[in-house]
């Protein structure tokens, strides 16, 4: 009785592969890879002004991105009024200040974004992380 129980299977019939745990560690680095591009993605359309919006609605599970999103919100409503309070005669001056150093933080969030950092802008990110969004 030392014949094996399979031995009349023709040897052309492949045996079926059993996923086994490096198969299961593998999955989660692709899915943690996916989760820091879909984050630095996220942190460059968080400052760009009319497409903040999408990290926040669309990306909310991950947390770069809500970071970035919240901080780029801000600095939309800023660029906002700032746009506003170009009309002239209303204080042209401080406004235009302020306009350029709203973009300069929407620059200086993009490049930290492209990094992977997570940088807090002086007073919008305390003021967004105060935001329950």
């Amino acid at each position: 009785m030392t014949d094996s129980f399979f031995k009349d299977d023709p040897p052309d019939v492949e045996k079926s592969n059993i996923p086994g745990l490096d198969d299961t560690v593998d999955t989660r680095e692709k899915e943690m890879e996916f989760l820091k591009d879909q984050g630095t993605i996220a942190s460059i359309l968080a400052y760009i002004p009319f497409l903040c919006l999408i990290p926040l609605l669309q990306m909310r599970e991950n947390e770069k991105a809500r970071f970035h999103s919240r901080q780029g919100l801000l600095l939309f409503l800023v660029e906002i009024l700032a746009g506003i309070f170009l009309i002239p005669g209303l204080s042209g001056m401080i406004w235009k200040t302020v306009l350029i150093l709203a973009l300069g933080a929407s620059a200086a969030g993009i490049i930290f974004g492209l990094q992977g950092k997570s940088y807090k802008l002086p007073i919008i990110g305390d003021i967004a992380e105060k935001l329950n969004i």
